[in-house]
Order: C-alpha cells, then sequence, then structure tokens
C-alpha cells in the first residue's frame, strides 16, 4: 500500500523553492506584457465536461484525455487546451458585438503523459485569444506579441515559424482522400518525412501533380522569397489566396519590427483539427520541442452556438524555462534582507523589530531559539544582508 508515497505519478513533477521562484518571476513578466498590451485575464474550470472536447479538437487529443466520472455518471475530463474552455465561454457569456475581445490566461493543462515526443501530464500554459477579428491585423497583432512575450520570459534566441494551413487544405481538396488518410499526410508534411510522403503517395494511388506538390511542402520555408515558390507550386485560387494572406501578415510583422525572428513554413500543419488560416510555431535550437504554438481558429465558436473569428497562442511555461536554462540564463532568488533570532524574553521586541522591516518591504525571516552561531548559517546561506539577535537581557546585537 505504500509502494509509491514518496513518488510522483509519470508526467507530473514537484516545483522547488529555486525552480518555482524562476517560474513565478516569468509568470509575472508575462501578465505584465498581456496587461499592457490590452488583454484581460480569464480562468476556466480544471475540469470540464467531455462534450465541450468531442468536436473540434482531433482523435489525438481526445485519446490523450485524463477522463473520470461525476456522481452523477457524466464524462468529465481535465482541461488538455485552454482555447476550447476560452472557446466555450465566450460564445456563451461575453458580450457579442462592438470591439473584440482580448482575453489571457496562465493556468496549468493536463493529458496523458507522452515523454519521448515531448508531453507532460501537467504543464502551465499561457496565453492569448483575440475573438471577433478576422483581419490580417489581429494575425499580426498576435504573432508580434507570441513574441514580446518570449523576450518579457527572459528567451533571447528563437524563431517563430508561421504557415496557413489553408494552402494544405486547398491542395487536397480534390483528392477524394479520407480524413484520416488526410491527417496522416499532415502528420508527414509536419515532420518533414520524406520518405514516409513516398510511401503513402504510392499507397493512396495519388496522381503525379498532387504527389509532387504534397512531396514539396516540406521544403517550403524559408524567407519572403517562398512565397513566389509557394505560388509557383499552385495556381489554384484558395492556394493564392492563403500565399496572398500570410504575406500580408509578414509585410505586418516587418512593419512591427519582429521579421528578424520570423521564418516561413507552408510544410508547418498543426495536430489540432480546428485551426482554419494562420498558424505559428516558436521554436529554440537547445530544445526539439516548439515553445509557443497558436493561429487561427474561425470555425470553433460556431461549435459552442456563435460564430465568430478568433487566433491566439499558448506558450509552455516549462518549455520555456528549459531553453533558457540551456542558453545559461536561469538565475535568481528571492533578495533576503534580514535574519533575526531571539531568546524568549526578547522575542517581543524581536518580533515586532521583524513585522516593522516586512511592512517596509524587506523580506525578513524571523527564527526565534536559534543560537548565535546558527544564526550566523541562516544569514551565509540565505545571502541576507543582516543578522540580528535579541538577547533576554534586551540587547539587540547585529552579528
Amino acid at each position: 500500500m505504500d509502494r509509491y508515497k514518496t513518488h510522483v505519478p509519470d508526467g507530473v513533477e514537484d516545483c522547488l523553492p529555486a525552480e518555482c521562484f524562476i517560474k513565478r518571476k516569468i509568470e509575472g513578466n508575462l501578465r505584465r506584457a498581456f496587461i499592457v498590451s490590452g488583454y484581460d485575464e480569464i480562468e476556466t474550470p480544471t475540469y470540464e465536461f467531455f462534450d465541450v472536447f468531442q468536436s473540434g479538437v482531433g482523435a489525438y487529443m481526445q485519446e490523450s484525455m485524463i477522463k473520470f466520472m461525476d456522481a452523477k455518471g457524466r464524462i468529465l475530463v481535465l482541461r488538455p487546451d485552454l482555447t476550447v474552455p476560452i472557446a466555450r465561454v465566450a460564445a456563451t457569456n461575453l458580450k457579442r458585438g462592438g470591439a473584440a475581445s482580448r482575453l489571457f490566461y496562465i493556468q496549468n493543462s493536463f493529458a496523458t503523459a507522452s515523454p519521448a515526443i515531448g508531453k507532460a501530464g501537467e504543464f502551465t500554459q499561457a496565453g492569448i485569444e483575440l475573438i471577433g477579428d478576422g483581419s490580417s491585423f489581429a494575425d499580426a497583432e498576435v504573432i508580434t506579441l507570441a513574441v514580446k512575450a518570449l523576450l518579457a520570459s527572459g528567451l533571447k534566441t528563437f524563431t517563430i515559424d508561421i504557415g496557413q494551413v489553408e494552402y494544405f487544405k486547398a491542395l487536397i481538396s480534390e483528392s477524394g482522400l479520407e480524413e484520416a488518410q488526410i491527417d496522416a499526410l499532415r502528420h508527414a508534411v509536419d515532420a518533414k518525412d520524406i520518405a514516409a510522403l513516398d510511401m503513402m503517395a504510392a499507397d493512396l494511388g495519388m496522381d503525379a501533380q498532387l504527389s509532387a506538390q504534397i512531396k514539396a511542402l516540406p521544403d517550403l520555408f524559408g524567407g519572403s522569397e517562398v512565397f513566389d515558390r509557394a505560388l509557383a507550386l499552385s495556381d489554384n485560387e484558395d492556394c493564392v489566396r492563403a500565399v496572398e494572406n500570410l504575406r500580408s501578415v509578414y509585410d505586418l510583422l516587418s512593419a512591427y519590427g519582429v521579421a528578424d525572428y520570423i521564418s516561413i513554413d507552408f510544410g508547418m500543419l498543426h495536430d489540432i483539427a480546428y485551426y482554419s488560416g494562420i498558424i505559428f510555431r516558436g521554436i529554440t535550437p537547445e530544445i526539439g520541442f516548439p515553445v509557443v504554438s497558436g493561429g487561427r481558429y474561425d470555425k470553433l465558436l460556431s461549435k459552442f452556438g456563435t460564430s465568430a473569428p478568433a487566433t491566439g497562442f499558448a506558450l509552455g511555461i516549462k518549455r520555456v524555462m528549459i531553453a533558457m536554462e540551456r542558453q545559461g540564463l536561469l538565475s535568481g532568488y528571492y533578495d533576503t534582507y534580514a535574519v533575526i533570532s531571539c531568546e524568549q524574553d526578547g522575542c517581543g521586541d524581536a518580533f515586532a523589530y521583524s513585522e516593522k522591516l516586512r511592512r517596509e518591504g524587506k523580506r525578513t525571516v524571523f527564527a526565534a531559539g536559534m543560537s548565535r552561531d546558527e544564526l550566523i548559517k541562516m544569514k551565509n546561506d540565505t545571502g541576507a544582508a543582516v543578522a540580528i539577535y535579541y538577547s533576554a537581557d534586551g540587547n539587540k546585537d547585529e552579528l
């Protein structure tokens, strides 16, 4: 019965004081970055009805959900994602019409752990949702804020890859392939797995032109020159529209001064089924998984009874911290001003002085009953500026 009492389950971990300090500092920096950009904070429940996630999120996410029953036998899930619950709130509780809603969150999500593909069982996400604006301006605003969020976190080296999922959808729209086959192709394109694409093209009997187009997608990435290459690959009206949409967003990002962080990738295709236009992913050479990802999801709110365009992103706090650690950027801890101890008869004065320092905003450790030597050791261990000892005769000594 006691076999696991000193362990934690797979996919979760304790956050020890030094790490917790850095995590909270990053969260505070992100919160300020979102607020000054005009976004309002929102919280959604830790668990929701399974129905909330039953459609529009893709089979992979459904399979990874942590499910349980309530007292009435209804299926509940720990939220595997924040965008879907916020879409539910926006569709059912927020005022419609007028200005767009700008929302942000810093909350935990949950899924069955898959360490091999970088998925923890519990993970903190910070993100934004811009709901009610379907323009290129909104896409550029969200991508720019993703860049600012990573910089606010303290990360120095990263790239935001941007793509347009409608380009792939337009290419494949008249293929006659089943949804599961299209999804398999999408995964292979996203993974830039040319061997798998060759095999699938043969197995599915794809015509030569479509096969060549699909197999060209993984190499369709780089700078602004990629737009002309994408137009040359297909003159399908929807493909052209997708290219021009992405070009418009890229031009705005250049005007906003963040183009140096941007790379274009028409072969980037997210797993989650609700994306419907511009998509993007933040990567850093230190880890093999995205630190931020997002995009446009114009059809999601309609699943909750209200149609509205929307776009946003989610940033993985732990992944950012891992990347920062590998870039040598993680440091710092609380600044302790004083450690104070006392003999019993001196505790009243010692405690009163501790409270005075705290009211002044100075971090103070009050540890009654310690010896002078123990107090000096605590001062050294904590890096406190001063150590003060109150003796029984009322003397106050700075050690």
